[in-house]
């Protein structure tokens, strides 16, 4: 039985709710809804993020729109004033993993150390510990205007403090959770929360405030069209606005195909006019659409190809009807930005949006008509397929449609998606589908797709698969429209064993980045070893149970999202206390915030008991070797 529907809720119901959220940490007794309306609309214009938007549309010129979050309110606020500065107006404001899981009394921790020792140890901002009084002050440090992220667990909460404190747009992308946020949360819970901050966006239009929510859509982690990223924004949007929003901001993702990327900023706007006039929002507006600098793809760490690959998005903007777009900075691959490198980034790309947009440059081609089509064919057939399947009723029709694989994408971190599509690129770097599952394509589209595979199968002699997927995922961080792989290579060895290892795999703490693990597990079996694959944001102790209960030989982690080394202190002394000390514990990945020294993080982590350390985009295979080579030494083979 499907308890969600696409309906408002009730008054007296989300005032319940609200009591409810706002008790989860002391600082929720300063939100005060009449309070913050009244505070929100006598906020200049340039602090409301839809108003910002509108403008740099009306004047056809392009804003950044960058992402940022420090934990210390003083370096945070020295940050946003750099990057006024360097002419930005539209912030992301990054809250950081512990506080988007609502492990408050971790960010704390987090904060405080941050605060002593001078040095990031969160990986965002502490926007809950924080409070709307300490917030104001950061949202009147600068001239601009503030979009937070979080992810589901604390969204609730944090939009509530966020929009007390005078922020003015925030994504409700529900989808985002399910690709790459939230590994546990049923389809629906997620559809409730965004309907939460829907709902309460909505309390602030009926007192004459607008507040934007910018959609995400179900992030794909991988390599493949952004038809049912595209579809699921639209579905997003159609959800807010049932619950008043009145203003939506579409976010396009670059992929590294002219024609495509192109083709899809063109395509969006007119589908999310078309599905908000098919429902009935005639009065909600898109006051511009957003370009990302996709965050699905490795980002280069070497700061030459870095400016390479902001510039190339930042051109590919400037030639599309974009309002606004978001690059990363030259420094992105190596943690927490500098503000040099913000500074650095956007006077870059600032200079080429201006050449650009002053050339009024409009493209054309058969090929980018051609993806144009493709994409409104593609998107049209899963949204109507979705509705179809909810009886008219969108948010009963996206729990079906993902329950059938309908809605699909590769390594979601969420336990519920099929996750049976798979993709590569076509030989001038378009993202093409390799397996389709369950997505309703329509023929003339997978025909088409289809052909294009061919052509790079022909070129290579081989057929694309799981590694040529992997390959093209890096490619872009390389300087290269796709993947090479070399097939003698990457064949697994079959190793001599006298008996089959067991190995945990996983992300630890509250870590989202689930494609390294996921990628290493699958390299595992292929050499014969058995995988207990836990996914990502696995808590410690259940890396302990699983290798306990299984008999396992080693624990290997990846990470990401570089505060590892607080959620692992202790953790070969808690394997001890188990009756597994002798465990093999394997970690790789970014481990720590800021520019990292990797024999500084390998010296750290070998002093809390991991045997293996290993550095970002290190071959899986070579764990592997790692792992026998050890099993031999401690006679365990």
């Amino acid at each position: 039985m499907i308890r969600v529907r696409q309906e408002r809720i009730d008054d007296a119901a989300f005032a319940r709710m609200r009591r409810e959220v706002l008790s989860a940490w002391p600082t929720g007794r300063e939100v005060d809804l009449d309070e913050a309306a009244e505070y929100q609309r006598k906020m200049p214009e340039g602090k409301n993020f839809t108003k910002v938007l509108a403008g740099y549309r009306a004047s056809g010129t392009i804003g950044l729109f960058p992402r940022s979050g420090v934990p210390v309110v003083e370096e945070e606020i020295r940050l946003l004033r750099a990057m006024n500065g360097a002419g930005v107006r539209l912030f992301p404001f990054t809250t950081d993993s512990y506080t988007r899981n609502l492990q408050l009394e971790k960010a704390q921790k987090g904060l405080e150390e941050s605060i002593r020792t001078g040095k990031a140890k969160l990986n965002g901002y502490p926007i809950i510990n924080h409070g709307v009084s300490v917030t104001r002050r950061v949202v009147e440090s600068c001239d601009g205007a503030f979009d937070p992220r979080s992810s589901r667990v604390a969204n609730s909460f944090v939009g509530e403090i966020a929009f007390a404190s005078g922020m003015t747009a925030m994504p409700n992308s529900f989808f985002g959770w399910i690709g790459g946020y939230d590994k546990t949360a049923t389809p629906e819970e997620c559809i409730e929360t965004a309907q939460y901050l829907g709902r309460l966006i909505g309390c602030y239009a009926d007192r004459g405030v607008v507040i934007s929510t910018d959609t995400h859509g179900w992030l794909p982690n991988g390599v493949v069209p952004m038809y049912v990223n595209m579809a699921t924004q639209i579905i997003e949007a159609l959800v807010s606005a049932c619950q008043g929003v009145r203003s939506v901001v579409p976010l396009t993702n670059f992929q590294g195909n002219i024609a495509q990327d192109i083709a899809d900023i063109r395509v969006s706007e007119r589908l999310f006019r078309k599905y908000l006039d098919r429902f009935g929002f005639h009065d909600t507006l898109i006051p511009g659409v957003i370009g990302n600098q996709s965050s699905l793809f490795p980002f280069p760490q070497d700061i030459g190809r870095a400016f390479g690959y902001i510039n190339y998005t930042a051109m590919v903007a400037a030639m599309t009807p974009l309002a606004a777009c978001s690059v990363k900075t030259v420094d992105e691959a190596l943690g927490v930005p500098s503000i040099e490198s913000h500074v650095q980034t956007y006077r870059s790309a600032h200079w080429i949006f201006n050449m650009m947009r002053q050339q009024q440059f409009e493209p054309d081609s058969p090929a980018i008509r051609q993806e144009e089509r493709m994409a409104e064919l593609a998107v049209t057939a899963i949204l109507d397929r979705v509705i179809e399947m909810g009886d008219g009723d969108v948010a009963v029709g996206t729990v079906r449609a993902i329950e059938a694989g309908v809605l699909d994408s590769p390594f979601s971190i969420n336990i519920y998606p099929k996750d049976q599509v798979l993709g590569a690129r076509d030989l001038r770097g378009a993202c093409r589908y390799i397996k389709y599952g369950n997505l309703p394509i329509p023929e003339e589209v997978r025909e088409y797709n289809d052909q294009k595979m061919r052509e790079r199968e022909l070129a290579e002699g081989s057929r694309l698969d799981m590694k040529t997927s992997v390959a093209d995922f890096w490619a872009l961080a390389e300087g290269a429209v796709h993947g090479t792989v070399n097939r003698a290579e990457a064949e697994p060895q079959t190793l001599a064993l006298s008996r089959r290892p067991v190995v945990v795999t996983g992300t630890v703490g509250v870590d989202s980045h689930v494609i390294g693990t996921k990628f290493l597990s699958c390299v595992l079996r292929e050499h014969g070893i058995r995988v207990i694959a836990l996914g990502a944001q696995t808590p410690p102790e259940e890396f302990i149970q699983a290798a306990a209960k299984n008999g396992a030989d080693a624990i290997m982690i990846t990470s990401l999202y570089g505060m590892a080394r607080m959620d692992l202190e202790g953790f070969r002394e808690q394997c001890t206390e188990a009756g597994i000390g002798g465990i093999l514990l394997y970690i790789g990945g970014i481990l720590g915030i800021g520019a990292r020294n990797f024999r500084d993080d390998e010296a750290a982590f070998r002093r809390l008991g991991f045997d293996r350390v290993y550095p970002p985009q290190s071959d899986p295979v070579l764990s592997v070797r790692d792992l026998v080579a050890d099993l031999e030494a401690g006679g365990r083979l």
